[in-house]
């Protein structure tokens, strides 16, 4: 199973990612890890967030993605050298590119091993990711509420933050820190922004929406991001031996 984003390509960009000065920090710190690497796959690279300011950072990136609505938002900006495709069967020969850039992918994939052994696949040296190190009070409660209604929120695989404690990162690199807006985070709620909803009611999302505007309505909480840097070698030894 794979959560395609299609139905999210008119309001992705505006509901995701950190402040400018934090993207744009976030942005350095990929740019310097990547410097030294002739060619990168971004896989999952949706509307070219990341893949176009890199581009103009000088680097090599093709990006591929199976929802053709992100990818035509992607050309709109002008990012190059991009393909529709699935991240569990790339269609590359082995060990094409350098390096990889797995951003919010393996937990809309409910076969994330069998794309994780892609990523190994044609992948020579190294994949980078980003989480988030602070927990987000909102998102944490609207799960709890969910919960107390019987629903929860749809996840196929693990995310790259949970894969940190299953493989050991070769670096965790500071990257950005800023406040978090939870006035903005209600809206996108309220809208169903975030794939994770897509399968609860919508009657139970706003009920849940109200009680979170009622707890966290004007607050703002901290935020933290790092890039994690995997080398392939460990991401292939765990999936030797899992």
């Amino acid at each position: 199973m794979r959560v395609s984003f299609d139905r999210a390509a008119e309001f992705y960009d505006r509901t995701r990612g950190p402040p400018k000065h934090a993207m744009k920090q976030l942005v350095r710190t990929f740019a310097t890890e990547l410097q030294s690497y002739g060619n990168i796959i971004d896989i999952g690279v949706g509307t070219g967030r990341f893949a176009k300011p890199l581009q103009n950072h000088a680097l090599e990136i093709i990006g591929i993605d199976i929802a053709k609505k992100m990818l035509e938002k992607a050309m709109a900006k002008g990012v190059k050298n991009l393909i529709r495709g699935d991240a569990c069967f790339l269609p590359f020969k082995d060990k094409t590119f350098d390096a990889c850039i797995c951003i919010h992918l393996l937990h809309l994939l409910s076969d994330w091993k069998l794309a994780l052994h892609e990523i190994c696949r044609v992948t020579k040296d190294t994949m980078l990711s980003i989480i988030y190190t602070t927990q987000n009070p909102v998102q944490r409660a609207y799960s709890q509420i969910l919960g107390d209604y019987g629903y929860k929120r749809n996840r196929l695989g693990k995310g790259e933050w949970e894969l940190k404690d299953l493989i050991k990162p070769l670096k965790s690199i500071f990257a950005a820190t800023f406040d978090n807006d939870a006035d903005s985070l209600l809206i996108h709620l309220s809208e169903r922004a975030y794939s994770g909803q897509w399968t609860i009611p919508a009657d139970i999302n706003q009920k849940a929406v109200v009680e979170l505007k009622r707890r966290f309505s004007g607050k703002t909480f901290p935020a933290e991001l790092r890039v994690l840097v995997w080398q392939i070698d460990d991401l292939k030894e765990y999936l030797q031996h899992s």
